[in-house]
């Protein structure tokens, strides 16, 4: 086994797959991922604004900011951090032929992952792939909690179609707050934003 850390290049003194400094700045991903993840779910980007009573009488649409489909879609366990986690460790306690529960939370997956660095720094031949897939779900929850420029990421529409299954188009947000997709065209309008999120949000 080359003595070249797989992820950095950096040469190392053991026949890790990664070096120590790498494992090291993966675990602390893994360490506030949680955190930031649940700061996104308590955050009030992904609450709606009550309509006031005055509102409702006069039916008027002065609300606040819909909300934020692309926070939504870094809650959404089909396209969050456990999206990325789940078939990695999956791939671990097979090879290793662990045959304890399965951690399907946030926090104790981050955790199972943090316990089994040692394993995976040294042996995961792949190491490299999923420690810029957490890198990447890592950068995308601090942009949106703690501020960024970079765009957002699509959104997937949640729509089950009868006869070809899950939509693969994507939700477009339009100015008077509606919510649209392309491909299947379907349609929310402001008043429907709960029932789009209770689709994407788990």
């Amino acid at each position: 086994m080359s003595l070249q850390c797989a992820t950095c290049k950096n040469v190392k003194p053991d026949d890790w797959v990664i070096c120590t400094n790498c494992q090291r700045k993966t675990v602390e991903v893994l360490r506030k991922i949680p955190s930031l993840h649940r700061m996104l779910s308590d955050s009030a980007t992904l609450k709606l604004p009550e309509q006031s009573q005055q509102d409702r009488r006069s039916n008027k649409t002065s609300y606040g900011a819909p909300a934020n489909l692309h926070a939504i879609m870094l809650v959404d366990k089909r396209t969050d951090v456990r999206a990325t986690l789940t078939p990695w460790l999956e791939e671990i306690y097979e090879v290793m032929g662990l045959d304890t529960p399965f951690p399907h939370s946030v926090d104790a997956m981050c955790a199972r992952m943090v316990e089994l660095a040692p394993w995976w720094a040294a042996n995961l031949q792949a190491c490299p792939d999923m420690i810029q897939e957490l890198r990447h779900q890592h950068g995308l929850l601090d942009r949106v909690v703690n501020g960024g420029r970079r765009p957002p990421s699509p959104v997937p529409c949640p729509v089950i179609l009868p006869t070809t299954g899950q939509c693969l188009g994507s939700l477009h947000l339009h100015p008077d707050g509606s919510v649209t997709c392309p491909a299947c065209r379907s349609e929310w309008a402001y008043e429907n934003w709960r029932r789009l999120g209770a689709l994407l949000a788990p």
